[in-house]
């Protein structure tokens, strides 16, 4: 009776079938589940660059307002100052000096929404074309004339800019590279952070 099969009837072909589904359900769920981790990835990535950024932004500007007591001057007050800094705080991130570009301009970055302190949100245009790049800005204001100014190349010699603002705008192409969340933002985000500064001085 040992050698003889038994057949499996209804149980065993209920099995077949229910492992059949299984396998179906799960395949499915896990697609689904693999696209919402890869669409996870891609906003912890954006969350960790907007964090870098913001920082780049506030070291750029808090450097640019530095008074140098013994001189009466604040000798950092200028394009090249700003830039080197923001590349500077922008290294641990990745980015390569080659990639963090400062942009002068002959009045300040005018924002959209014409709020009057140069602030976020920032046009399409000011945003570098290119997935991985950064575009530095800055405004510059004289607190004597009122006078702002989107490019400094000379510090000033002196301590004429005491209680002026800087405002350092931090602007980037992000690339997205998951196809789910390509569908709903496109393939790149435009992410920006700017910071302003009370420019130091003694009277």
């Amino acid at each position: 009776m040992s050698g003889i099969k038994v057949p499996e009837g209804r149980m065993g072909a209920r099995r077949r079938k229910q492992r059949g589904q299984s396998l179906v359900e799960f395949a499915i769920s896990s697609t689904v589940l693999l696209l919402l981790a890869m669409g996870l990835i891609d906003l912890s990535r954006a969350f960790y660059y907007s964090v870098a950024l913001q920082g780049a932004a506030r070291e750029g500007a808090r450097h640019a307002a530095w008074f140098n007591t013994p001189l009466r001057q604040n000798l950092y007050l200028k394009d090249s100052e700003i830039i080197t800094t923001v590349q500077q705080a922008l290294t641990g991130a990745g980015f390569s000096s080659a990639q963090v570009t400062f942009i002068p301009t002959a009045g300040c970055l005018a924002p959209t929404d014409s709020n009057t302190a140069n602030d976020k949100p920032y046009p399409q245009s000011a945003y570098p074309p290119t997935p991985g790049n950064v575009y530095v800005y800055a405004c510059y204001t004289n607190p004597g004339s009122g006078v702002s100014t989107g490019s400094n190349l000379v510090a000033p010699g002196d301590n004429s800019w005491r209680l002026g603002d800087i405002n350092v705008a931090v602007l980037m192409n992000f690339q997205l590279i998951t196809p789910f969340i390509q569908g709903i933002f496109g393939n790149s985000i435009d992410l920006a952070y700017n910071e302003h500064f009370t420019i130091q001085g003694k009277p």
